[in-house]
């Protein structure tokens, strides 16, 4: 079925490509006008008035008749209800662990926060089962001392990390461990700044692991996959985050995550 469209732009790539950035914009700020979008976006806003007229027009956003803005719909919600309800996200994380554990020869796990504690859910071992016990599933974890944990805790806002350290029970596992919340907040500075946390030794002796963030369509975290070894040269930790990274952003955007 052909759909009618108000001119021949709107058939083009860079129609469709502007249409989905309206729906995502619409969909992440609430009601909005064409000004808003305007100031938001940059586009014209004549050519944002038939775009978003359109998606009214295909029940993907309703208009409010008092103000004019725009929401987002019931039907725009129904297609990502069916969209989850489709997606094995549990196979897809298995699947980036197994990958990453088999072509870098680590340890590979997928962990979540659960009462300010890291609770690892998935791990890939290769070669090196049982080296450490931080790695095992079902193991909890201190959130300040891992990889995994920090990746997740940059998430927060400095204010609330302070106040997560203080329901802590903090203790120097190691001789590296982070044991004060200054020190803690400029690791955390340094994490969101590269996009990954490093555990050198801070957990155990002689257990180096890097670990991000993995986020959904809400630009939520829903958990931290990691990368565990028993050692780590800056050449080996250049590989690994790349290789890390570049996974995980495959895994964010397969549940809806995209970047501003």
């Amino acid at each position: 079925m052909q759909i009618p469209l108000d001119e021949n732009k709107m058939g083009s790539v860079q129609a469709i490509d502007r249409a989905f950035l309206v729906l995502e914009t619409v969909a992440k700020n609430g009601p909005l006008s064409i000004n808003d979008l305007h100031n938001k976006l940059g586009l014209n806003k004549a050519s944002l008035s038939r775009i978003a007229s359109t998606l009214c027009r295909n029940g993907y956003l309703n208009r409010d008749i008092k103000t004019g803005d725009f929401s987002l719909s019931l039907r725009a919600f129904e297609v990502g209800v069916n969209a989850m309800r489709n997606l094995d996200y549990i196979s897809l994380i298995k699947s980036a662990l197994a990958e990453l554990a088999s072509s870098l020869n680590v340890v590979a796990q997928f962990s979540v926060e659960d009462h300010n504690e890291l609770l690892c859910l998935e791990s890939f071992d290769q070669q090196n089962t049982g080296f450490s016990i931080y790695t095992r599933v079902g193991q909890r974890t201190p959130l300040y001392s891992t990889s995994a944990g920090k990746a997740i805790l940059s998430t927060y806002s400095n204010e609330e990390i302070i106040d997560k350290w203080a329901k802590m029970e903090i203790k120097a596992l190691t001789a590296n461990t982070i044991t004060d919340v200054e020190t803690l907040l400029v690791d955390i500075a340094q994490i969101r700044q590269r996009n990954y946390a490093l555990d050198l030794e801070e957990s155990e002796p002689r257990l180096f692991c890097i670990g991000t963030v993995l986020l959904n369509y809400n630009r939520k975290p829903i958990g931290a996959i990691s990368l565990s070894t028993n050692s780590m040269t800056e050449g080996e930790q250049l590989r690994y985050s790349e290789a890390l990274l570049q996974r995980v952003q495959r895994v964010s955007n397969m549940l809806g995550y995209t970047r501003l």
